[in-house]
């Protein structure tokens, strides 16, 4: 039943970043968003076939791995640019932004944890994982604390 319930909620959030992109795509016309597109519609079609096909075969293998990594690949590109947007925004004014940013993040460690537990079947490996993200997180939202105390931001609070 859980795992039931995890793949639903990892089909909603990729599709919610496939929508996000497709938003991206259409009005600013980027080549990066474009090629995610494509990218994450496998990632939408293994959700699909794991949700309403009963019979698991090892053609899957693929597809599973498939959408491990792209999950990591696009976890990844959104932790770098969460550093990115917290040495540019200039103002620690930008510290709302950038903790909504780390929640939105935060939705998507259940999804990692989905697609490491498919992949590292009977190992304590997608807790590891799971875990080690939550704590990157976390560490993380220090980082505008920790610029604007040392003047980073030409404003230091008291």
């Amino acid at each position: 039943m859980l795992h039931l319930i995890l793949n639903i909620y990892s089909l909603f959030i990729v599709i919610q970043i496939a929508i996000i992109d497709v938003n991206g795509a259409t009005f600013n016309f980027t080549l990066t968003r474009s090629i995610s597109i494509f990218l994450i519609i496998p990632v939408i079609y293994y959700l699909i076939k794991n949700l309403f096909v009963k019979t698991k075969t090892d053609s899957n293998r693929a597809l599973k791995i498939y959408s491990f990594a792209y999950v990591c690949f696009y976890v990844l590109w959104c932790l770098a640019d969460i550093v990115y947007f917290a040495l540019n925004m200039g103002h620690i004014s930008g510290y709302m932004a950038y903790m909504l940013y780390l929640a939105g993040m935060l939705c998507i460690a259940p999804v990692l944890y989905n697609f490491a537990d498919n992949i590292f079947l009977k190992s304590k490996t997608p807790r590891y994982i799971f875990f080690a993200y939550i704590v990157l997180i976390f560490i993380l939202s220090f980082i505008p604390e920790i610029l604007n105390k040392s003047g980073f931001y030409g404003v230091i609070s008291k």
